[in-house]
């Protein structure tokens, strides 16, 4: 149990690096909370959360031949490790530079939130190479434990986006048109730092795992 707990807080801790910095799924929160209200940001996340599942399964179903395969894991360990690295590098140099949340910025798509919050996940990049890489060693890990792993991981992984976007939209609903920088910043530094643990963690059991073959 204390295995699948620790699955479901590292996935939502890693989820937070990647809600948290800017992007297109940000903007269209914006721009439908400033229509919908405070409910634009749940359904978004609910779109967004719908072809992440449907790559999970296709995920799981390749991956569970590869459970057992030692050079397998170890090599998703690693990439997945090098590309949770650069995320973290990143996070950190972001803040470094300033970054900031404006609430005030609007990307219209027009599709209604569900529809936005698909959109926003299979039109990125970032996104199938995140599930590619630090996904599938997630998944790889979450397989270990049956359908319940899996469960724990995308749970987790998809309350971190709740949590966040349901905030945005709380503070854009409400006519706040920032989030405190110093906050924003400290929660940053945290997240870079914990991914970048991760990233060592990752490349570490990758190559333990390499040097059993």
């Amino acid at each position: 149990m204390l295995e699948l707990i620790g699955i479901f807080f590292s996935s939502m801790g890693i989820g937070f690096s990647g809600a948290l910095m800017p992007g297109p799924m940000l903007s269209v929160t914006i721009a439908e909370s400033y229509k919908k209200g405070f409910w634009a940001g749940p359904l978004i996340v609910l779109g967004h959360a719908i072809p992440e599942f449907v790559l999970m399964v296709l995920f799981s179903l390749g991956l569970n031949s590869l459970i057992k395969n030692h050079m397998a894991q170890g090599i998703i360990g690693i990439v997945g490790g090098v590309f949770l690295a650069w995320l973290g590098v990143r996070i950190f140099l972001e803040v470094r530079q300033g970054i900031t949340i404006d609430l005030t910025a609007k990307t219209e798509v027009g599709w209604g939130p569900v529809g936005a919050g698909v959109w926003t996940s299979v039109s990125n990049p970032g996104w199938i190479i995140w599930w590619a890489t630090i996904g599938a060693k997630y998944i790889m890990i979450s397989l270990q434990h049956g359908v319940v792993g899996l469960a724990f991981f995308f749970v987790g992984h998809e309350m971190a986006d709740l949590i966040w976007y349901s905030m945005v939209s709380f503070f854009v609903s409400r006519g706040r048109g920032r989030i405190s920088d110093r906050v924003y910043h400290v929660v940053l530094y945290i997240c870079s730092l914990m991914v970048i643990g991760f990233a060592l963690l990752f490349i570490t059991n990758g190559i333990l795992t390499l040097l059993k073959t």
